[in-house]
């Protein structure tokens, strides 16, 4: 059975790197994974990078940004880091609108793409932005609400858990919650936490609550898949895991967590989601090669099967999963030899 490292791990983006989490989608090319036919047509796809400045020239982070076609509907999205920038990475040739925004302010630009790298920069007033660092949802009336003093605690929360200092995490969220009880970000960060202690049941009221009090705060929908795929509960996951990419399609834990989901049963939508997780995150996540052999070991994929438990292998040759993998890729060459 996968023993996957801690929630904490899974989701250290929500309280460590968050700013960051949506921009740099894609993975590294030394993996041993096969590539399929949709990766190869991805490739002659262009990307969309850009900065977000304010009406000074200043870089401004944490701004939603959306890209949009040209009926107005959105294909994807992704938050500024904070050096303003952002970016939009496989898109098919075509005329887009990139829309920010950030409070009640909202600026836009055209961009054609026609391959490799475009860029767009979109200058817009923003005055009444939340500066806390929280993203993974929009600016919504809700997160307007948080005192400066609640957000503040947030923060330094986020810094000590960067910082492996758990404790000092702890406290300063019971403080931000202390000054604003229907805080989102706060909450979900407290589920994370509690989920890192195999709570699932405290982790779900806490959550809950996060998308009573904000019902666009898309990482308390993703960590709530999390919590029910941790009690077994796959379908409850799948519909709650897909409000959440419907509010943030570029989320990777999202992905990651439908994958946990479908690979009880359907093992091909599974794979879909493992791959779309595995394109999005910004750095490599071991576990999904594990999780992708799973899959492709019950379609009787074996050759596939045995590159993902390499390209695991390799990133994780002492992990806790480690001798199941081995296990598994010397039955899967048994097999695959047995049968040449």
């Amino acid at each position: 059975m996968i023993t996957p490292r801690t929630a904490l791990f899974v989701f250290a983006l929500i309280g460590c790197s968050i700013s960051s989490s949506a921009q740099r989608p894609g993975m590294s090319t030394n993996s041993t994974m096969p590539h399929s036919q949709f990766d190869s047509s991805m490739r002659e796809n262009g990307s969309i990078t850009g900065n977000v400045n304010d009406t000074h020239n200043k870089p401004v982070k944490d701004v939603r940004v959306e890209l949009t076609n040209s009926n107005g509907v959105a294909l994807s999205s992704a938050y500024t880091n904070s050096s303003g920038m952002f970016e939009f990475s496989r898109v098919a040739p075509g005329s887009y609108t990139v829309v920010a925004t950030a409070g009640l302010q909202q600026s836009s630009e055209r961009v054609e793409v026609s391959g490799w790298t475009n860029t767009v920069t979109i200058h817009m007033p923003v005055s009444d932005k939340p500066e806390d660092g929280a993203s993974g949802n929009s600016v919504s009336v809700a997160q307007l609400k948080i005192p400066s003093k609640a957000r503040e605690e947030y923060r330094k929360s986020r810094e000590a858990l960067q910082k492996d200092k758990l404790e000092d995490a702890k406290k300063h969220l019971a403080k931000a919650l202390e000054i604003y009880p229907n805080y989102a970000d706060a909450l979900t960060l407290r589920a994370v936490l509690a989920l890192n202690q195999k709570d699932s049941e405290a982790a779900i009221a806490d959550l809950d609550q996060a998308i009573k009090a904000d019902a666009n705060c898309a990482m308390a929908y993703m960590v709530m898949g999390s919590a029910l795929n941790m009690q077994s509960k796959f379908d409850e996951a799948i519909r709650v895991l897909q409000r959440g990419e419907s509010l943030s399609p570029d989320l990777w834990q999202a992905h990651f967590e439908m994958g946990k989901a479908y690979i009880k049963g359907d093992y091909s939508a599974a794979l879909g989601h493992l791959r779309r997780a595995q394109n999005l995150t910004p750095a490599e996540y071991s576990l999904i090669y594990l999780l992708q052999a799973h899959a492709l070991l019950a379609m009787k994929q074996y050759p596939e099967a045995m590159g993902a438990l390499q390209a695991y292998l390799q990133k994780e040759p002492k992990g806790p999963n480690s001798e199941e993998a081995q296990k598994m890729l010397e039955k899967a060459q048994a097999f695959v030899a047995k049968n040449k």
